[in-house]
């Protein structure tokens, strides 16, 4: 079965963070189960449940994790919340950097910068793991981080938040 990792890998489109994919989540899965039967596919699924045994999932845990703690202590911060919050088990410093410059950005780049955040790790956690299984892991994190992408627009976006300020003016005049 460790055949078709190489088979798999080589047939799947490039990734780009500046790009709309090719390819959706639903899509990859499909060629995976295909290619990889029911078991090892089951396994490329198990990202976002914390027992995994997948160490790439595993890392990216332990580094989302430290990014929501880093978050939360600069929103407490900010908002002069005395709250305390639990030391996470590892420190990466590139959160921290990155977390600076979101701070005076506006939500929609504060996103990006996460996101940046996010697939320079996966980067990072794809060293040495061309066609296995992990580069597979890899790739279907970076894909659904581009897929939340796929069918925002600015104007529409333009569009729910003006509308959202309508419904919120309106319930301020009412007495």
């Amino acid at each position: 079965m460790t055949m078709m990792y190489p088979y798999l890998s080589a047939i799947l489109p490039e990734l780009d963070p500046e790009k709309v994919p090719e390819l959706t989540v639903d899509e990859f899965d499909l060629l995976a189960q295909d290619a990889l039967g029911e078991k090892l596919s089951a396994r490329l699924l198990s990202g976002d449940d914390p027992e995994t045994k997948v160490a790439v999932y595993r890392e990216l845990q332990h580094f989302k994790a430290y990014l929501d703690y880093r978050i939360a202590v600069i929103r407490a911060e900010k908002l002069r919340i005395n709250a305390t919050f639990p030391e996470p088990d590892e420190f990466f410093g590139e959160v921290d950097y990155a977390l600076a410059q979101a701070v005076s950005a506006t939500p929609s780049d504060r996103e990006h910068l996460l996101d940046a955040i996010l697939w320079r790790k996966l980067d990072d956690l794809e060293i040495c793991h061309e066609m296995d299984f992990e580069h597979l892991c890899v790739y279907r994190c970076k894909l659904s981080l581009l897929q939340k992408y796929i069918n925002r627009s600015e104007s529409a976006g333009r569009n729910n938040f003006e509308a959202a300020l309508e419904k919120l003016a309106a319930g301020f005049n009412e007495p």
